[in-house]
């Protein structure tokens, strides 16, 4: 019987017929690698601290050169040689606000689901305190903690873990001012009848309310549903396609912050614990004003202005060097009625160092921790 099916010509086999999946699916166009994001410069790297340590060194010495009196002279020889114990009463009373500060990080870590001890918590706050003193910019503190705060987290929480510390900063200046308010409010009277102050304290109200609702905003799931769709139009546009890992990462620390809407009492407690911490920092000052010896000052008008001069001073860096001994001058002595407000702002940095210092010791006794991706653990993608 002969086949009617014809013969390959030239006696080549015959090719398999394709399947229906070759048939339908085109091959997938090759992806570009992608282009490794070049370094800043040396200049762009070197300008910034550069311009921001010449403003502090020459408001230093400004100060220096224009405010160093007898009476200056010797307020800072009672502080820092004569009576040892005001200092060391301060440094006790800056130190528990870093206690306290310590266990605020660890109760914001708990509903991102890392827990780590108490002192472990203490050492990464005394870590990054320290930084927060010696670096340029005003958050450097804040970023030294986070990397080594990430060696605490376990895989997969890491940046859970580093996110809170955004929070942890901004309930931290909730708490100055929300101090600051009250005693606004409390001493209204008495500020509005001074005519250099008066036309100022409408800002004590209006930065506080933009504090709070920039931290609601934060929190609330219509503002994050928004930014979420903003980004998403955003990849439209070539020139903010650039942008995207960034845009992403944002994205993630915002998500994970939203947690917090569904605990309210951890919010509420470290507002507390804020509270508290900034009221160690006022005995801290009064402390040291009382060192001056420019005799008993009136408690509510020194606490107004202890609220405002940290409040400024907080977004300064290197500890507020140079710009705290500027700005303190006219803030006491037109709220307070405290002569040389430069050596107040000098004996509070003066302490912060010495308070901070374990935070040496906690830098140098650092140890790489075991769940860090290394060749022998690979790197989890969800970390930052």
């Amino acid at each position: 019987m002969t086949s009617t099916e014809p013969e390959p010509s030239g006696g080549a086999s015959p090719e398999p017929p394709q399947t229906k999946a070759e048939t339908i699916a085109p091959s997938a166009p090759p992806q570009p690698a992608p282009v490794p994001a070049e370094p800043p410069s040396l200049l762009r790297r070197t300008l910034g601290p550069a311009i921001k340590f010449g403003i502090a060194a020459a408001l230093l010495y400004y100060v220096l050169n224009t405010k160093m009196t007898d009476d200056a002279k010797k307020e800072l020889k009672h502080i820092f040689v004569d009576a040892p114990s005001v200092l060391a009463w301060a440094i006790a009373a800056y130190s528990v606000q870093i206690f306290i500060g310590a266990y605020r990080m660890r109760l914001l870590l708990e509903p991102q689901g890392v827990q780590i001890g108490y002192f472990q918590s203490l050492r990464l706050t005394y870590l990054g305190a320290f930084f927060d003193t010696f670096m340029i910019t005003s958050v450097g503190g804040d970023a030294v903690k986070a990397i080594y705060l990430a060696r605490e987290c376990p895989a997969g929480k890491r940046l859970e873990g580093v996110s809170i510390l955004l929070l942890d900063r901004l309930m931290g200046l909730l708490g100055l001012l929300t101090l600051m308010v009250g005693m606004t409010v409390a001493y209204l009277p008495q500020l509005s009848a001074d005519p250099a102050i008066q036309p100022q304290l409408k800002w004590l109200f209006i930065v506080p309310l933009m504090l709070l609702i920039g931290t609601a905003m934060l929190l609330s799931s219509r503002m994050y549903g928004f930014f979420s769709r903003l980004m998403a139009q955003a990849q439209h546009y070539s020139l903010l396609r650039r942008l995207a890992p960034l845009a992403a990462t944002v994205d993630r620390v915002y998500a994970t912050l939203q947690k917090f809407r569904n605990r309210p009492l951890v919010l509420l407690q470290t507002w507390g614990l804020s509270i508290l911490v900034h009221l160690f920092g006022v005995i801290c000052g009064y402390v040291l004003v009382g060192g001056m010896g420019q005799g008993e000052k009136a408690f509510g008008p020194f606490l107004v202005a202890w609220f405002v001069a940290n409040f400024v001073c907080s977004f300064a860096p290197a500890g507020g060097i140079g710009l705290g001994q500027a700005l303190y001058n006219p803030i006491f002595l037109k709220i307070a009625d405290i002569q040389n407000g430069w050596v107040l702002a000098t004996a509070v940095q003066a302490t912060a160092i010495l308070a901070k210092t374990p935070g040496l010791f906690a830098w140098l006794g650092s140890r790489e921790n075991p769940n860090l991706p290394g060749p022998e653990n690979p790197k989890d993608n969800s970390v930052m």
